[in-house]
């Protein structure tokens, strides 16, 4: 671009001079021929000269004083800092010009459509390559451009900011100083605006090596299709002749040989379209049945879901899950799998009854007593009582309709004794600090309880034997032993008995005993 507007400002001095010659040569001429024209013309050049010159020597010292004057408010401004990098380089008559990139030249015909297939051709082969590689090339250079214009925004930055080294040293030149950085600095400028047009002439080397790649695999592109075109030509000619060929051997037989060939055809052809007409009502209906298994699988999934949805909500709000049904027995399990159920059921031959049976009901215990805590064992424990104590479990759920009924009792129990040993938990772990619980453990259905109160000056440990019954039953006091103070036994049962059976029963008991016996005040 700086090439091709520098050739531009050539050709029109190189114009200018030649009108100016043209004139001064007809000016010659008129003088040679006439003597008393040319006089007068000498005195009148002589004039214009004399006035010509003058003006000038005027125009020159108005232009000294003003660049006088210009250059001393930039070099102000160089001293206290305030000028701008741009101001900086215009002390110096430099400028810098971004041109934009030079927009392609399409084709005129290019994208329209074409009656004559060597214009279509060449608009698909030669002409859309050529505008992709040149529109490729442009958004390459409006990136270029448009990255330079983001350094360009530095000019109306202060020069202390961008190159305070260069400021420092700047107000510290004399004139004579800066005129010579300033003809370095022209050089520089020069030397890069060379710079910038040897790389603007590799960018067309690559510009050009690019249409050139474009053209060879537009070219040979081009080149496979007239084979694949030559080919099917081929194949329509050997179709061609083929059918001349049966046409002459049908025009020899005659039309009466040619009826059965066409009655056959046409039958072969009611047949073709019966089978069509058979294969899209098979497709139909398959579609139609498709659309119905979706709708099926859909109503399913949600009702999986459901099904799932319910299942957690009742393995949260029951105490059992159902674990396996296999032959004549089905299993189910509480408290983590610890205690198991199996309902065995008598054999039947044939078909599976509505109801069958029940020939025995077994429990099975699978707690780890080495590594479980004290109030698992005390759970297990009254469980076990209560399954033991039960004698008569298939004559009270003889047949598979009781079966909910057993997992409702055996919920129930399973439920108060968990929910007892919870309690017992919850106590050891919070009863020291309030309820001055010294220790607390569980020897098989018993809850041993050491109190230690420095306030009141007591301390006395005491058993309470439990039932898979509780809450409703008032627990028994056992091993009372007393080791400071006078708390007596018939104390700990006067409270007991004065506590109504309700939830949390034991530690309502032990409370009552806090409050009556450990704080400390005479009640």
């Amino acid at each position: 671009m700086f090439e091709q507007e520098g050739r531009t400002k050539h050709s029109s001095w190189e114009s200018d001079d030649m009108e100016i010659t043209k004139s001064q040569t007809v000016a010659i001429d008129a003088e040679s021929l006439h003597p008393m024209y040319a006089s007068q013309n000498k005195k009148r050049k002589t004039n214009e000269n004399l006035s010509f010159m003058t003006g000038l020597t005027k125009a020159t010292r108005a232009s000294k004083e003003e660049c006088d004057m210009d250059m001393t408010k930039p070099l102000t401004k160089l001293d206290d800092g305030s000028i701008t990098v741009l101001e900086f380089f215009n002390l110096f008559n430099l400028d810098f010009v971004i041109h934009n990139p030079r927009q392609s030249i399409l084709p005129g015909k290019v994208g329209l459509s074409f009656s004559n297939t060597k214009d279509l051709l060449k608009d698909r082969y030669i002409d859309h390559p050529k505008q992709r590689v040149y529109e490729m090339d442009n958004q390459f250079l409006t990136e270029k451009v448009e990255g330079l214009k983001a350094r360009m925004k530095d000019r109306e930055k202060l020069l202390r900011h961008v190159n305070p080294r260069l400021w420092e040293e700047m107000r510290s030149f004399t004139e004579e100083e800066l005129k010579r950085f300033g003809a370095k600095l022209k050089e520089k400028n020069n030397f890069f605006r060379k710079k910038s047009k040897v790389e603007s002439h590799k960018l067309k080397g690559v510009l050009y090596s690019n249409l050139l790649r474009a053209s060879k695999n537009e070219q040979q592109k081009l080149r496979g299709k007239l084979e694949e075109s030559d080919v099917m030509l081929k194949d329509l000619d050997d179709c061609i002749q083929h059918l001349q060929a049966e046409l002459n051997a049908v025009e020899g037989n005659g039309l009466e040989d040619s009826k059965p060939t066409l009655e056959s055809a046409e039958q072969g052809l009611a047949a073709v379209t019966k089978s069509l007409a058979d294969n899209e009502r098979q497709i139909y209906e398959l579609e139609v049945q498709k659309t119905c298994n979706l709708d099926k699988l859909k109503r399913l999934k949600t009702e999986t879901q459901n099904l799932e949805n319910h299942t957690d909500m009742l393995h949260r709000i029951t105490e059992w899950k159902f674990e396996e049904k296999q032959g004549n027995f089905q299993v189910y399990s509480f408290l983590h799998k610890t205690l198991v159920l199996e309902v065995v059921f008598e054999k039947c031959d044939g078909d599976e009854a509505p109801e069958r049976t029940i020939s025995d009901i077994i429990f099975k215990f699978s707690l780890d007593e080495r590594v479980s805590p004290c109030h698992a064992h005390l759970v297990h424990k009254l469980l076990s009582q209560y399954t033991e104590g039960e004698t008569a479990w298939v004559k009270k759920y003889p047949t598979s309709k009781y079966i909910p009924k057993l997992l409702h009792d055996v919920g129930l129990v399973v439920s108060r004794c968990r929910l007892l040993g919870e309690e017992v938990r919850r106590l050891k772990l919070f009863g020291a600090m309030s309820l001055n619980i010294l220790d607390i453990s569980c020897v098989d259905t018993q809850v041993r309880l050491l109190f230690s109160s420095l306030e009141a000056f007591v301390k006395f440990e005491l058993s309470v034997a439990l039932t898979a019954a509780y809450p409703f039953c008032v627990p028994q006091v056992q091993n009372y032993k007393n080791h400071i103070g006078n708390t007596t036994v018939h104390q700990i049962e006067e409270i007991v008995s004065s506590v109504t059976p309700a939830k949390n029963l034991l530690t309502k008991i032990v409370k009552k005993i806090n409050e009556d016996l450990l704080s400390g005040t005479p009640r």
